[in-house]
């Protein structure tokens, strides 16, 4: 089988060759989750369930996620990070498979949750993994690219279900397979997947100081990634506008993230990832407390919303790029564990906290509450870049 690096390079940018196995990874599991969300709701619900038993069940995913994270690097000591890999991909499409032949919500429950274990993990490694072989002038642009086809991934997933006329066996056999086709990158890879392992004593101290700044970022990005997904359509609903602008809306914010995240790459490469970064939590900033006006722009709410999604979200992969230009082996294989523990607890509570805003202070109350974590990371970044001591 002919290896990812054989495929056709950019002469200026070799790099990326490095960076095709865990690229095509993401996608593969973006789209396996993609369509899970839409799909198991649609189950659940055709079998009698109530809303609430299937928004509890849909959190089990991120549940499972921040349960189980903090035990990856234990278990990348004890199998290694390949094996690992393999393990969440033939896992997933197991756990998968076993939707179709049970109806018992309890166990639907736990098999919910033991599926955010395995996306967690092919998570963490892939970026770790990118990240450990991105050489300093491409990291930030590869990154970029690594959570396009993600963001990619998860548009494609619900698409499959439309596609299918809402057909559970077909979409759930291409949710079962999609995990599988994994296994080819990991084999025609396997030579590039760093260890991963203890590179020596890790510097609790310093790594603890480092990611700090860069944790208060991610729990912004996360929180604002999850209440998008939810509220925005009913944000637009309530601002007046037509109906069905408001899903318009989400999909064109969704567009935005995957076509725009390549430019901040570019200027992280150039500028520095903490320049970058500041550049995206000012965009988060001024989406959100423009977004109530910016409702009654008519066409310039499109343009508006496809930057800040992209821009916004942008500071994602800019702070694992950071990461790695500081951090290596275990290092960073638990300053990716870190991010994935925040961004699970942002999706868990990112929307009740702007649920919570909006009944306090109104529809408004949605955007106002992102502002509000937008400018938190944005102080914290600007004193660390201040100090001149944190991160690169």
């Amino acid at each position: 089988m002919a290896s990812l690096s054989t495929l056709p390079q950019d002469p200026k940018s070799g790099a990326f060759r490095a960076a095709a196995g865990p690229i095509v990874i993401i996608g593969v599991f973006g789209m396996t989750l993609g369509i899970t969300y839409p799909l198991l709701s649609r189950m659940l619900e055709e079998r009698g369930t109530s809303g609430t038993m299937i928004g509890l069940n849909g959190a089990m995913t991120p549940l499972g996620m921040v349960l189980t994270a903090a035990l990856i690097p234990a278990l990348v000591r004890r199998l290694g990070a390949w094996w690992l890999m393999v393990a969440a991909a033939v896992g997933s499409s197991l756990i998968l498979g076993l939707f179709a032949v049970t109806d018992n919500l309890v166990l639907w429950f736990i098999l919910r949750a033991v599926l955010g274990s395995c996306a967690v993990a092919m998570f963490i490694l892939s970026e770790t993994w990118i990240s450990e072989n991105a050489d300093v002038t491409h990291r930030g642009r590869l990154l970029t690219v690594y959570t396009s086809v993600l963001a990619l991934g998860f548009c494609v997933g619900p698409a499959i279900l439309s596609i299918s006329h809402n057909s559970e066996v077909l979409a759930l056999t291409v949710a079962v397979v999609a995990p599988l086709l994994a296994l080819w990158p990991l084999w025609s890879e396997k030579a590039r997947v760093p260890e991963m392992g203890a590179s020596g004593r890790v510097p609790v101290g310093s790594l603890t100081r480092q990611l700090s700044v860069l944790l208060v970022a991610v729990l912004a990005i996360s929180v604002f990634d999850a209440v998008t997904l939810q509220f925005l359509p009913l944000y637009a609903d309530a601002a007046g506008l037509a109906v069905g602008q408001g899903e318009l809306a989400l999909t064109v914010l969704l567009v935005g993230q995957m076509t725009l995240q390549f430019p901040l790459g570019w200027l992280a490469d150039r500028l520095g990832g903490r320049t970058a970064l500041l550049l995206s939590l000012t965009v988060g900033t001024a989406g959100a407390l423009l977004l109530p006006a910016a409702m009654g722009w008519g066409i310039w709410l499109w343009p508006m919303v496809a930057v800040w999604g992209g821009i916004a979200f942008s500071g994602y992969p800019l702070v694992l790029s950071i990461l790695g230009a500081n951090l290596d082996g275990e290092s960073l294989l638990l300053g990716n564990t870190a991010f994935a523990i925040v961004w699970g607890i942002g999706g868990i509570l990112g929307p009740p906290y702007a649920g919570a805003a909006m009944d306090v202070w109104g529809a408004d109350g949605m955007p106002w509450s992102l502002a509000a974590l937008w400018v938190l990371a944005m102080i914290t970044t600007v004193a660390a870049f201040l100090r001149r001591s944190g991160m690169r």
